[in-house]
């Protein structure tokens, strides 16, 4: 009997996806023990927090991607609609794909705020946990955390850069790929941008 596949999930807004995240997928694809990554937008964000569209977000974690092997972009939160809830994302991949073995990527980031997260408990018998490290962030929470530590680089400051038409200070921090689509399509920019 062979054994189930095993799939690392790493969800998020994306709303751009970045450098960090690429990082991240790589660094699990190569130290953890897993056949897959799937990147999940998220759909509509529990926490309200203003995304570009599902559609836009999609593309450009497509763009982001498109040179890592045994990476996917996973639409499931768009088939659930509604507001995205973790737990609710894994019990429907759980039932969809009962011979798979499922683990979930989190930056240290985001455990400062798993008491807001939907039955947490629950979610941690469902999955086991992979956390990134992320600058000036606390790990010592994290279960069997190897050391690693992400640059300071989120979609918050890359949107913010981008409202205020700061092409290049984004260059290296967002896939050149990512970086076309938001261009095309004048994703996050500020009205002053031409």
């Amino acid at each position: 009997m062979t054994d189930p596949k095993h799939v690392a999930l790493f969800g998020g807004s994306f709303n751009p996806p970045h450098v960090c995240h690429t990082l991240a997928t790589l660094w699990v694809l190569q130290t953890q023990a897993v056949d897959e990554v799937w990147w999940i937008p998220t759909y509509q964000h529990a926490f309200n927090k203003e995304l570009a569209s599902f559609e836009a977000r999609e593309a450009m974690c497509q763009a982001a991607l498109h040179s890592l092997n045994d990476v996917r972009v996973c639409t499931i939160e768009r088939e659930l609609g509604g507001e995205s809830r973790t737990i609710d994302t894994v019990s429907a991949l759980q039932e969809r794909y009962p011979q798979t073995r499922f683990s979930l990527v989190i930056g240290a980031d985001i455990l400062s705020e798993v008491d807001r997260w939907k039955r947490w408990d629950d979610l941690m018998t469902m999955v086991d946990l992979i956390v990134v490290g992320r600058r000036g962030h606390d790990r010592d929470t994290a279960p069997d955390t190897i050391d690693l530590e992400l640059p300071d680089i989120s979609s918050t400051i890359i949107r913010d850069a981008l409202a205020a038409c700061d092409y290049e200070s984004v260059r290296a921090w967002i896939p050149a790929r990512v970086l076309d689509i938001v261009s095309e399509h004048r994703l996050y920019l500020g009205s002053r941008c031409a």
